[in-house]
């Protein structure tokens, strides 16, 4: 009986794609659908990772409706959401794998969607049974990185390519907001973004009030902190766990450790050793909620064991957390928003020591190709501008050297250092990608 109405809610749910695409208002994510057209029919198991409501069921649809519009018939589409009760209802992983099965149309391509697979159990193994049937291309999308820890990874080792997706990068934040308010001068648009964030959903809410918003956004972080963590690794100290995302997310742009944190809310009269304190910034972590970026030794070209820094993967969950303006803090995360662009171009990020200088980031591609960054608000002060430069300076090599503010003063060359602005630099690099 169960599978009968399941049946009827599945088969609904296909034909709905693109009623739904229609009626919703999408913002192109065209960097990730780009990946997803090049990884189409490729004999790989496509994990789409990610923060929860960064966009990954939405990106997953909008790949199904372009499957629909290129000519692929609805039947070879299977799309299951398993954080729907629905979808869930139709048992165990035996169950699920004879109901995909025998929908599975003869001599085509068949596409399968299993959206926040994490929620069934055993899932590695259905995931391995499908993939390994003939014409079946298989997509799966989940929110903690547990997904691709443990059994999944040693069962599909070699076998799988990840993707992980990202709030909205600034240049697709910048477009939808000028669909919006035309007259938006880019400096506005930046210190929306910087308070607000690129949560899709929690941008496309601009006719509500920001009380609202806020509202929104704290549900989101409740619910990665509740069933991504705390259930996930059977968390009972609460209160702890949640000093410890007050914090980090007060942090950002510092260095920190297990230690530091500890002492910290010792001091405060908060007890907790430094091993607990790594174990939940781990969680934190898998969650998507925070990356961890290490030192990088310049000359020594060596990872430093010692202090981290952590980015917040969106500032929206920042700003309600700590219920304070973040702008106050910009320079901090005009820098986390930096670390998140480099991110999406596919980069290795490291924050670079030389001696006793900072560089802000270390980004290493694919091909080994380095190149450094510095980040600031202004440099229009002189005295502001030669310390930012000194870091740089100090590394004698032909290496691109980058200074990254909002100044806006025709891109000059400082010894080989090339100052941008920020805001062209992000639009530039998303033309380019």
């Amino acid at each position: 009986m169960r599978i009968c109405i399941f049946c009827c809610n599945f088969v609904a749910r296909i034909e709905s794609i693109t009623y739904n695409m229609q009626q919703q208002e999408l913002i192109e994510r065209k960097q990730y659908m780009q990946q997803l057209r090049s990884l189409k029919d490729q004999n790989v198991i496509k994990v789409i990772s990610g923060v929860r409501r960064c966009g990954k069921s939405t990106l997953l649809m909008m790949f199904a409706e372009e499957l629909i519009q290129s000519g692929v018939d609805r039947k070879q589409i299977q799309f299951y959401n398993f954080e729907d009760l629905d979808t869930l209802a139709i048992g165990d992983i035996y169950q699920i794998h004879t109901y995909i099965k025998e929908r599975l149309v003869d001599d085509k391509p068949n596409y399968i969607f299993l959206d926040e697979i994490q929620n069934v159990a055993e899932f590695q193994r259905l995931v391995d049974s499908l993939y390994i049937k003939p014409n079946v291309d298989v997509y799966i999308t989940g929110s903690n990185a547990y997904l691709l820890s443990g059994e999944l990874a040693t069962l599909l080792t070699g076998r799988y390519i990840e993707i992980n997706i990202l709030p909205l990068q600034f240049a697709e934040y910048y477009q939808f907001m000028l669909s919006k308010s035309p007259n938006l001068s880019k400096q506005d648009i930046l210190a929306n973004f910087i308070h607000y964030g690129g949560i899709p959903e929690y941008n496309k809410q601009l006719n509500i009030s920001e009380k609202q918003a806020d509202l929104f956004a704290q549900s989101v972080l409740k619910t990665i902190v509740e069933k991504d963590i705390f259930q996930r690794l059977n968390i009972t100290n609460k209160h702890d766990f949640n000093k410890i995302i007050d914090f980090v997310f007060d942090s950002v742009g510092s260095y920190v450790s297990p230690r530091s944190i500890s002492d910290t809310l010792r001091s405060n009269g908060t007890i907790i050793d430094k091993q607990t304190v790594a174990k939940y910034l781990d969680a934190l972590c898998e969650a998507y909620l925070i990356y961890k970026v290490p030192r990088f030794e310049i000359k020594g070209k060596g990872l430093l064991q010692t202090l981290n820094k952590y980015y917040v993967v969106d500032p929206c969950f920042a700003k309600v957390r700590l219920k304070k303006a973040i702008l106050k803090d910009r320079s901090h995360w005009l820098e986390n928003m930096v670390y998140l662009e480099l991110l999406r171009q596919n980069k290795e990020v490291f924050i670079g020591k030389r001696h006793n200088l900072e560089v802000d980031f270390v980004a290493i591609d694919c091909n080994d190709y380095t190149s450094y960054y510095q980040v600031a608000w202004t440099t229009e002060n002189a005295d502001t501008l030669e310390r930012e430069l000194a870091s740089l300076k100090a590394i004698k090599d032909s290496t691109p050297k980058y200074l990254l503010t909002t100044d806006v003063d025709f891109n000059p060359v400082y010894d080989g250092i090339r100052k941008l602005n920020v805001i062209d630099w992000m639009l530039n690099n998303s033309m380019n990608n």
